[in-house]
């Protein structure tokens, strides 16, 4: 099965893969638009995962799907849901953070640029 990738102009990322998460930190702090979307997309999809895994959670404890092999088959597919999920727009929440970032980010840019004006 091929990894989950957030966007077709893009490198596949799997989002459940560290080494290649530390990769997308790296390229996200060097300010590229598409990491700093990705990066959006992987909160969003942590986010939904978390939320389908409580959502999974046994109401009675000891019921016939209450086994250890059914949890971790259930863990598994909450984690492929929610990075689905997210790639396929998810519940907004990636947009928001990228809303976010780049009015901050522009924010800053405002802040130097005055304070380069006032030292002048």
């Amino acid at each position: 099965m091929a990894a989950p990738s957030i966007s077709t102009s893009a490198p596949q990322v799997d989002l459940l893969d560290p080494r290649q998460i530390k990769a997308l930190q790296r390229e996200a702090a060097s300010g590229s638009p598409q990491a700093l979307r990705t990066a959006a997309q992987q909160f969003e999809a942590i986010l939904l995962t978390q939320l389908l895994q409580q959502m999974h959670k046994p109401i009675m404890p000891g019921g016939m799907f209450d086994t250890a092999e059914a949890q971790q088959w259930n863990s598994i597919v909450d984690q492929r849901m929610g990075v689905h999920m997210a790639q396929q727009g998810g519940i907004g929440l990636a947009d928001a953070v990228l809303r976010q970032i780049q009015g901050g980010r522009a924010a800053f840019a405002g802040s130097q640029d005055a304070a380069a004006g006032a030292v002048k």
